[in-house]
C-alpha cells in the first residue's frame, strides 16, 4: 500500500471520528435539554407539588381572599410554556460552542481532542445566564402581566401586596432552587460528555494503531 493512500485513509478515519464526536455532543445536549432542563419547568404531576401554585394559594389565604383557580392554572401554563422557549436557546448555544471546538480541531497523527472540566466553566455560565434572564423576562411579560386575572374584585392594596410577595418569592427562592438544580444537572451531563469523548478517543486510537488498513506497509 502506498504511503499517500494510507495517509488518506487515516484522514478519512479522522473525519469519521470528528463526526462521531459531533453526534455525541448533540445527543448529550438533547438529553440535557429534553429530560433534565424541561423537568425543572414543566408542570408537576401532582398539584400538591406545584410550588408556584401553592405559594399563590398560601398568599391568598394569608390575605383572606379567594383566587380564581381556573385562571391561575391557565396563567401558570402560559408561564411554563414561555419558559420552554429557553430550552431551544440553551440547546443551540451548547451545541454550537462545543461543536466549534470539534470543527476547529485539525488532523495530526495519533492526536485526539480532549474535553476538560475547565472547558465547560464559561459555557455553563452562559447557559445559566440564558436561563436566568429568560426566567425574569417571562415572569415580567407573562406572569405579572396576566396575574390580575386570578383576582376577583379585591382591593388594590391587597392585590399589590400579593404581587409584591409572589415576586419576591419567584425572583429569589424559586429562581435559586431552579438554578441550583440546573447547575447539578448540567455538571452531570458535562461529566458524561467528557467520559463519552474519552471512550471515543480510545476507539479511534485503537483502530488507528491496530487496523490492517493503517498498519500495513
Amino acid at each position: 500500500m502506498e504511503e499517500v493512500t494510507k495517509e488518506e485513509l487515516k484522514k478519512q478515519h479522522f473525519n469519521s471520528y470528528k463526526e462521531t464526536l459531533l453526534s455525541i455532543i448533540e445527543n448529550n445536549t438533547n438529553i440535557l435539554v429534553n429530560e433534565d432542563i424541561r423537568s425543572l419547568i414543566k408542570k408537576p404531576p401532582l398539584d400538591s407539588m406545584d410550588v408556584l401554585k401553592n405559594k399563590l394559594l398560601d398568599l391568598s389565604k394569608k390575605n383572606k381572599i379567594i383566587l380564581n383557580t381556573e385562571e391561575l392554572s391557565k396563567l401558570l401554563e402560559r408561564y411554563r410554556s414561555s419558559l420552554n422557549d429557553i430550552c431551544e436557546d440553551i440547546r443551540k448555544t451548547r451545541i454550537d460552542i462545543l461543536s466549534k471546538k470539534v470543527n476547529s480541531f485539525k488532523y495530526k497523527e495519533n492526536e485526539v481532542l480532549v474535553f476538560y472540566k475547565k472547558d465547560f466553566i464559561s459555557l455553563d455560565k452562559v447557559l445559566k445566564k440564558i436561563l436566568k434572564d429568560n426566567m425574569n423576562n417571562s415572569y415580567e411579560k407573562v406572569f405579572i402581566k396576566d396575574i390580575d386575572k386570578v383576582f376577583d374584585n379585591i382591593e388594590e392594596d391587597i392585590k399589590n401586596k400579593i404581587k409584591e410577595d409572589i415576586t419576591k418569592f419567584v425572583t429569589k427562592n424559586y429562581q435559586k432552587q431552579i438554578l441550583d438544580s440546573f447547575d447539578i444537572k448540567v455538571l452531570v451531563k458535562d461529566t458524561i460528555l467528557i467520559n463519552s469523548i474519552n471512550e471515543q478517543n480510545e476507539r479511534y486510537i485503537f483502530k488507528l494503531n491496530n487496523s490492517r488498513l493503517f498498519t500495513l506497509e
